[in-house]
C-alpha cells in the first residue's frame, strides 16, 4: 500500500513538472505567435486597402483577373486605363489579355529613353512653329 502511494505521489509530481514546464514553453511562444498574427494581419490590409480605392465595378472586374493582372490593375492603372481594359472586356476582349497590354504599354511609356525622346520633341515642336510663323511674314 505504501509503495501504490508512493508512486502516486510520485507520478502526480511528474505530472505537475510536465505542466508547469507545458505552461512555461506555451508562455515564451506566446509573444512569437502574436507578432505571427500581427504581421498577418498587416500583410492582408495591404490589398484590401488598394481594393477600397477601386469603385465596386472595378473590383467585380478585378475580381475575373489572374493574381498578376489583378495587382497591376489596382496599382499601376490610372482610373482611365482601367475604365479602357473594363470597356474592352465589355466589346469582348480577353480581361487579362485587355490588362497587360495596358501595363505594358505604360511601362513602354514610362522607360527613361521614350521619356526622353517625348520630351525632346515637346520641346522641338514649339520651335518648329515658330520658324513658319517667322517666314510667313517675310
Amino acid at each position: 500500500m505504501k509503495k501504490n502511494t508512493m508512486m502516486m505521489l510520485a507520478l502526480v509530481a511528474m505530472t505537475a513538472g510536465v505542466t508547469v514546464n507545458a505552461e512555461t514553453t506555451q508562455n515564451a511562444a506566446a509573444p512569437a505567435q502574436t507578432a505571427q498574427v500581427a504581421a498577418t494581419t498587416t500583410a492582408q490590409k495591404a490589398p484590401e486597402a488598394t481594393a477600397t480605392k477601386l469603385s465596386a465595378d472595378e473590383q467585380a472586374f478585378a475580381a475575373k483577373l489572374n493574381d498578376q493582372n489583378r495587382k497591376s490593375f489596382s496599382e499601376k492603372l490610372s482610373a482611365d486605363q482601367r475604365k479602357s481594359a473594363m470597356v474592352a472586356a465589355k466589346n469582348g476582349a480577353n480581361a487579362d489579355e485587355a490588362v497587360s497590354k495596358l501595363v505594358a504599354s505604360k511601362e513602354i511609356k514610362d522607360a527613361p529613353a521614350v521619356a526622353a525622346a517625348e520630351k525632346a520633341t515637346a520641346e522641338k515642336a514649339p520651335a518648329e512653329k515658330a520658324a513658319p510663323a517667322a517666314t510667313a511674314t517675310k
